[in-house]
């Protein structure tokens, strides 16, 4: 679709609603769709915001040392102000300078992994032991059933990587493509580079960490003791990256912060799409969505991580619903758009040979 200024949007609220009216179902697309919008504005409150500046404190605050409770307040408002900057600000060259270091960043923290695992060869097929045999052990994360690993297993695959939540299809449905199915191949190296890339790469270093015997479970929350502190979610793994990479915990901070601004800055998209759809283009509500935007970021920094992976996890996950229903009901007009890229390719490709 397009805006009045002639900017492209569009994304899951605009596609389950359009699309189920053309298949005969226009009052469920509407109402899919506004379910959707909502718990999108809700993930962009948690998971791709509060969430975002609650793990970016905790790597602050260990970098420098911090135990009081108003630190956290502080580094929000810190965030807070700097996300501001872009996104009402309007200054764009700081989310520029984001897009260009954060996939330097992210090559760096790939090499810094390769180089712990690598380091621990030996311990490389007893970590993978491990992992395979604790996501088939409920006790591990506290729950009684397989039906509950899975759950948590689930949560955490779509807060990861956001794959069938639609949140990304948003930002996708600004490009200006010739082929529609071009831009969803595009979008399935998001998962493979995030989750089986980076996300098991991390994995193998916290675990390879723990067999040097340097921290015990806490139970609930993910809360880990080293030396007798508490440590939970990135604060662990700059932990373990200290072990073995001197000055390793200033390279993560940095990391985990630009990550997190990044995040936040997509989301903001995400989430103001969402609110303009339910309530909307006009500037005063644009402005209502980001002032609570920032407000969130704020209260990520200062709350509980336990209290915001809850919430984060909630939103997110509810956002697969509608999403799954629009694509299911929507199947063969994917199916009709991927044959037509497809028989693109081919004609070229002939075209070429001959």
């Amino acid at each position: 679709m397009l805006d009045r200024d002639g900017t492209v949007y569009g994304g899951p609220m605009y596609y389950i609603s359009k699309g189920l009216k053309a298949k005969g179902f226009k009052t469920f697309g509407k109402i899919a769709a506004a379910v959707f919008a909502v718990f999108c504005i809700g993930g962009s409150f948690g998971g791709g915001n509060a969430a975002q500046s609650n793990q970016a404190t905790i790597v602050i605050k260990e970098l420098f040392d911090w135990q009081s409770t108003a630190a956290g307040a502080i580094v929000g408002i810190v965030l807070a102000v700097l996300v501001g900057i872009i996104i009402i600000g309007g200054i764009k060259r700081i989310a520029q300078v984001t897009e260009k270091v954060v996939p330097f960043m992210a090559v760096m923290y790939i090499v810094a992994c390769l180089y712990i695992i690598l380091s621990n060869f030996s311990l490389i097929d007893d970590a993978i032991a491990l992992i395979v045999r604790e996501a088939f052990n409920p006790t591990a994360i506290g729950v009684g059933s397989l039906i509950g690993v899975l759950l948590v297993g689930f949560k955490r695959a779509a807060f990861s990587n956001e794959a069938g939540a639609g949140s990304a299809s948003i930002a996708h449905s600004a490009v200006r493509t010739k082929y529609s199915a071009s831009e969803g191949l595009v979008a399935l190296l998001e998962p493979f580079i995030d989750t089986v890339v980076i996300c098991t790469m991390t994995a193998l270093v916290i675990v390879i960490f723990n067999f040097g015997g340097f921290f015990e479970y806490g139970g609930d929350g993910g809360v880990v003791y080293i030396d007798g502190l508490p440590f939970e979610g990135a604060g662990i793994t700059s932990k373990a990256f200290a072990e073995y990479i001197p000055y390793s915990n200033v390279f993560l901070t940095i990391a985990v912060v630009l990550f997190a601004v990044s995040t936040m800055i997509s989301w903001s998209y995400y989430g103001l799409q969402s609110w303009k759809f339910l309530f909307g283009r006009g500037k005063t509500a644009d402005m209502v969505y980001k002032i609570l935007f920032l407000m969130f970021v704020v209260i990520g920094a200062a709350a509980s991580m336990g209290s915001i992976w809850k919430f984060s996890d909630a939103m997110i996950f509810a956002m697969i619903f509608p999403n799954m229903v629009g694509l299911f009901l929507l199947f063969p007009v994917v199916k009709k758009q991927l044959k037509r890229y497809l028989d693109a390719i081919r004609l070229k490709t002939n075209a070429i040979e001959d």
